[in-house]
């Protein structure tokens, strides 16, 4: 028979099987007042849940911080407009990304999760459409960096540079390609 000590120990541990879910996504909606990056939140769910608790507790996490994002932004105009502003300091006045461009821009280190969530906000048409989207968004970057936190002995700098660089060029390519020609410009009178 087992020790009463070590049967009390199971028991806890068990506790702690139930708890530690639930911190790690609380960690994930507290994560942008905490200023802590989505990619180590991902690849630390990798390391401590493996590759598929982990990317589902951040998928869950990810999802629940863009919809208070999205109702922070619904209800609060002033914030908005501080996105506004934020948005086309970053990416211009012009510039409508698409989906895949949302995508992979949420793959990259560098960029703010909450820029591309305003992206999302804007071009939806409703709450369901911004949930989609959003959702289509965050699985490759829950599973990208869960994967990469199960792995994160084994891989060298020297694939992740080249990896990232990928990335940011199938974002290019992918891009919304048209021209816009200003109205003063189109309808210049020949001076000649």
């Amino acid at each position: 028979m087992m020790p009463i000590e070590m049967i009390s120990q199971m028991k806890v541990m068990e506790s702690y099987a139930f708890v530690a879910p639930v911190l790690f996504i609380m960690v994930h909606i507290l994560r942008p007042l905490l200023f802590i990056p989505v990619l180590l939140l991902c690849i630390t769910g990798g390391l401590v849940f493996g590759l598929l608790a982990g990317t589902i507790y951040s998928i869950i996490g990810l999802m629940i911080s863009s919809i208070i994002f999205y109702l922070i932004i619904h209800l609060l105009p002033a914030i908005e407009k501080r996105c506004k502003r934020l948005e086309e300091k970053l990416l211009g006045n012009e510039l409508s990304l698409n989906t895949i461009q949302i995508m992979l821009l949420r793959m990259l280190p560098f960029i703010h999760f909450h820029l591309m969530s305003f992206c999302i906000y804007k071009k939806s048409v409703s709450f369901s459409s911004y949930l989609r989207t959003t959702f289509l968004t965050v699985i490759p970057v829950a599973c990208f960096y869960t994967t990469l936190g199960k792995t994160i002995q084994e891989i060298s700098i020297y694939y992740a540079i080249p990896l990232v660089v990928m990335v940011i060029i199938l974002a290019y390519l992918v891009r919304r390609k048209q021209v816009i020609i200003k109205w003063q410009t189109f309808f210049q009178q020949n001076t000649a």
